[in-house]
């Protein structure tokens, strides 16, 4: 009986090591910044509100979900990059639904920010994050 539990056991365990985590962001908090064209930045005056949300990077950071209590979108990875200068990991995507965005995870300053630009109207909108794990 004894061999069966430690068969079971390195079986278990072997399993384990092949086995790879995604990883999540858990986020209390949403605020939408608006571009000042003529100072040439976001405005310091954002618009936001509390919101529970949670993004979700698959395994081989190919594509990673948003969901809120309202809404569920997944977004498709296009070019990825890590920068050392600011220790900042990117994303060019494109969502479940064609439209493009770039994505800056930041687990230093622990937020999202995500570029958007609809119609010369460009909006930097950013999520507080809660945990990573």
């Amino acid at each position: 009986m004894k061999i069966k539990h430690l068969l079971l056991i390195l079986a278990f365990s072997a399993m384990t090591l092949t086995v790879k985590a995604q990883l999540s962001f858990s986020c209390y908090y949403r605020e939408v910044c608006a571009w000042n064209e003529s100072k040439g930045q976001y405005e310091d005056e954002c618009i936001g509100h509390d919101e529970a949300s949670l993004f979700v990077m698959n395994e081989e950071e190919t594509m990673f979900t948003h969901t809120t209590s309202s809404l569920k979108t997944t977004y498709y990875v296009q070019e990825s990059e890590y920068d050392d200068k600011n220790e900042v990991w990117t994303y060019d995507v494109v969502s479940d639904v064609g439209n493009k965005y770039y994505f800056i995870f930041d687990p230093y300053a622990n937020e999202i920010r995500v570029l958007a630009d609809a119609d010369d109207y460009e909006t930097m909108t950013r999520f507080l994050v809660k945990a990573i794990f």
